[in-house]
């Protein structure tokens, strides 16, 4: 193993010269790019100007100076074109594309880009009236339809194809008295396909009507041509009264009769009456005093529905929870006590479904949680530690700082069947339990910060303050410190803890048994296959009932930035998810940058930095002042969100892990933050 010495800057400088130029650059200025380096390191696709790019400049100078086209509306007072100087083509035109309906075309007509005409058809909602049409715009068509999204509809129905018909959707309920079996509205009550929970179909008895009555399958009236002579619902309405002739007895004769659907007989309070005897003979009266399955009532200590458990109400919608097992709205799949509050509305603010909706506070006057105690327009407060913690911190107090706070158990009753927190604990890098090296992480490698860094020479003054929250939490694969804190070691240099563990195995095994390279700017950089001084902490939790998606926030600093850029020395850190929802990659890992790179120095969103080799480092330098990573011997990135699917429900495991490559020197650390769920489902991404 190779142990490196804390450098110079003057050596520093050497080998970002060096690498520049390995990667085409020049001796000029590293503003804006190195070298007309055409990689940018966000994951862009060319090389974008900035700064004072002399060739940009020469060029528009140019290209204004030869124009020949209009420069202002008088030149286009007679042009059969239209009035309107573009000055961005110099052509005269009938219209510019503006977002605002009046200034566009006026009321009912929109501009057509890149012709600059008005035709008929809508930019905003308000053309719509106008038009005599329905109420929304369809800025993908410019059309006025009846809806765009479920949202444009009224409860009870969801939008197909511009109108709002019959429906329900996840996010879209049902009125009140119905519940969503798929897409459709169904009463659990009297619907005999639906009989108290989705696609309870009755089956009914032989030759007699079915009948859901109260959520409850049972005998109705027998066909044309059948009779139930022997008062049994388990063979139904047995008599051919066709071939074999009306029902007979003995006028004033009694016997027992029972409509119940077969087996709830003498089941709990359910028994049998008796009927009589037609006067004729010829058939038999109601059947009277029996005692039929009923709605189950909770905590009575009667089973009412007589299938044999007391106290346990059918479960209406299907989501597991019936009324006496705390399910407050037995109507609706996505309210229990699984399910997370929701103390947020999504609002389509530009009626285009290709863009997503805009996240409104204030809650969506619903209490998902069934649990009263929970508020519905506001956010939880913070849980765990309030203030920076930097010895015996616990896998717990990450959990909590990073807004985890919720726990639960493996198998409650089911009103105490909450989402939450299963377990949280340290591992090594290749998930073994980490023995004597608990104690590193504990006091060193893992810490709850209130910021990272500090501004102005003042330490009150912070720097890198937490996503949400008064704290966050840290974790390295050296000291978790800052500049003047206790135990702080200058991570270039850093603190070898000297302990080698195998790498994550599901990571490794998915690249062909090492760690893999990083396609950017830097070429193919070698991933390594070392993962030294690790630090895993593996979070264990049970998802909400109706939550899709969790979202999270990361930043990521690295002491081998700059002199270590593609080379053999290349810490990772990792978010590795567990979980039953599809489009999760191969290697489980889903904190990446756009180019499918794990984050690591040759990471495309390293853009805190100053410039060397393809970095631009958009980012600048101040969120570094202080940090320990600051003087050119370190960077990261911005504030990161990785989102990811997950399923309703289940039990997920995701395992945040820093290590590094190829030494245990020049550490790397991850600040995380701001846990959360969403509502809608999402494909794995990381975006700033």
């Amino acid at each position: 193993m190779r142990l490196r010495s804390k450098r110079s800057l003057a050596a520093v400088t050497t080998v970002a010269s060096l690498f520049l130029a390995a990667c085409g650059g020049g001796s000029g200025s590293n503003s804006g790019g190195v070298g007309g380096s055409t990689s940018t390191p966000s994951g862009g696709t060319g090389g974008e100007p900035t700064g004072g790019s002399t060739g940009t400049t020469s060029s528009t100078s140019s290209s204004s100076s030869t124009m020949t086209g209009c420069q202002t509306n008088a030149d286009c007072v007679s042009d059969p074109s239209g009035a309107i100087c573009d000055g961005a083509t110099g052509l005269c035109v009938g219209c510019i594309p503006v977002a605002n309906p009046v200034l566009d075309c006026g009321i009912g007509a929109w501009c057509v880009p890149g012709v600059g005409q008005c035709q008929s058809g809508c930019t905003a909602d308000e053309d719509c009236p106008a038009m005599g049409a329905p109420l929304v715009c369809d800025l993908a068509s410019h059309t006025c339809v009846g809806c765009v999204t479920d949202d444009h509809c009224p409860v009870g129905s969801i939008c197909v194809g511009g109108s709002c018909l019959p429906g329900c959707s996840d996010s879209h309920p049902c009125n009140i008295g119905q519940t969503c079996c798929g897409q459709q509205c169904f009463d659990l009550i009297t619907d005999e396909n639906n009989c108290g929970s989705c696609n309870n179909v009755c089956a009914g008895s032989p030759h007699a009507q079915v009948l859901c009555q109260n959520g409850i399958c049972q005998q109705g009236i027998c066909n044309p041509g059948y009779a139930d002579c022997n008062g049994d619902s388990a063979d139904g309405c047995e008599t051919n009264t066709v071939a074999d002739g009306p029902c007979t007895c003995a006028p004033g004769e009694t016997e027992p009769c029972y409509l119940g659907a077969p087996g709830t007989a003498g089941v709990g309070p359910c028994k049998a009456g008796t009927r009589t005897c037609n006067d004729d003979g010829l058939g038999w009266g109601a059947c009277k005093n029996q005692v039929l399955p009923q709605p189950e009532i909770c905590n009575n200590n009667i089973d009412e529905n007589c299938d044999g458990t007391k106290d346990n109400a059918a479960d209406l919608d299907n989501d597991g929870w019936g009324s006496c097992e705390g399910d407050c709205n037995d109507n609706n799949a996505l309210v229990n006590p699984g399910a997370f509050e929701v103390t947020y509305t999504l609002f389509d603010n530009d009626n285009n479904p290709q863009t997503p909706p805009i996240v409104v506070p204030g809650g969506n006057g619903v209490d998902d949680d069934c649990d009263p105690t929970t508020p519905d327009d506001a956010e939880p407060g913070p849980c765990g530690s309030l203030v920076a913690k930097l010895n015996g911190v616990t896998a717990i107090d990450v959990a909590n700082a990073m807004d985890l706070c919720q726990t639960t158990t493996a198998n409650p009753p089911k009103p105490q069947k909450k989402w939450g927190l299963l377990a949280a604990t340290y591992q090594l890098g290749n998930g073994a339990d980490p023995g004597a090296q608990l104690t590193n992480y504990q006091d060193y490698q893992a810490a709850i910060m209130s910021q990272y860094g500090y501004l102005n020479g003042n330490p009150a003054d912070p720097n890198n303050p937490p996503k949400k929250g008064p704290t966050m939490a840290g974790i390295s694969s050296g000291r978790m410190r800052y500049v003047g804190q206790q135990d702080y070691v200058l991570p270039q240099g850093g603190t070898g803890f000297n302990f080698t563990s195998s790498c994550p195995g599901d990571y490794i095994a998915a690249h062909g048994g090492s760690l893999p390279s990083s396609q950017g700017c830097s070429g193919n950089c070698f991933g390594g296959n070392t993962c030294n001084d690790s630090i895993l902490v593996r979070l264990k939790v049970r998802v909400p009932t109706n939550a899709q998606s969790m979202s999270y926030d990361f930043r990521f600093f690295s002491a081998e930035y700059p002199d270590y850029l593609c080379s053999t020395f290349n810490d990772f850190y990792l978010a590795l998810l567990t979980t039953g929802a599809p489009g999760i990659p191969v290697d489980k890992n889903v904190s990446f940058d756009a180019l499918g790179n794990a984050v690591s120095v040759n990471n495309g969103f390293f853009e805190v930095c100053q410039p060397a080799g393809c970095f631009a480092c958009l980012g600048g330098t101040q969120d570094l002042i202080a940090t320990g990573m600051d003087g050119n011997i370190g960077g990261g990135t911005k504030w990161l969100t990785t989102d990811a699917p997950v399923v309703p429900g289940e039990t997920i495991t995701l395992e945040l892990v820093v290590f590094d490559v190829g030494d245990t020197a020049f550490d790397s650390l991850a600040l995380v933050d701001n846990f959360r769920w969403g509502l809608s489902s999402t494909t794995v991404a990381t975006h700033q």
